[in-house]
């Protein structure tokens, strides 16, 4: 098991291509209309893949928090490294984690799974948003806990 250690920023660095670097895991299956005309899974449908798991885990840490409607998440990036081929059939395994806690946002890291193979890996902040107002406001106590869990 690779053990994260943090870098200059205060992230954690990991392996986000090795299985054990996730708890938290998402299943999802590759859809006939996620293949592009090579019949190769779509780039698109990765970030597809990318927003089922970061919702769940959303959802999962504090309920109601992907509304859109009060506070909750926004996410603001999203770097996708596409690893390799995916193809239909097929189940999409989806690990998340945390890398960093910040003041109002948190960096998640994720891995696309399918038979074992990484095909891709994710990078993304989300802010804790104030939707009425359009700002960030810091991250609850209860929510920092939650997600602590996954750091």
């Amino acid at each position: 098991m690779s053990h994260p250690t943090p870098d200059a920023a205060g992230s954690l660095t990991v392996s986000l291509t090795d299985r054990t670097a996730y708890s938290y895991w998402t299943r999802d299956h590759v859809r006939f209309q996620d293949l592009d005309r090579l019949g190769h899974v779509n780039n698109v449908a990765f970030a597809v893949y990318c927003e089922t798991g970061r919702v769940d885990f959303a959802e999962a840490t504090c309920p109601g928090s992907t509304a859109g409607t009060g506070i909750g998440w926004t996410i603001v990036r999203l770097l996708i490294d596409f690893r390799a081929q995916a193809h239909y059939p097929g189940d999409v395994m989806i690990g998340t984690r945390v890398l960093k806690l910040g003041t109002s946002s948190c960096r998640i890291g994720q891995g696309l799974f399918m038979d074992d193979v990484c095909f891709a890996t994710a990078d993304s902040v989300m802010v804790w948003t104030d939707v009425a107002a359009g700002r960030s406001v810091p991250l609850p106590d209860p929510l920092r806990v939650a997600m602590q869990v996954y750091l």
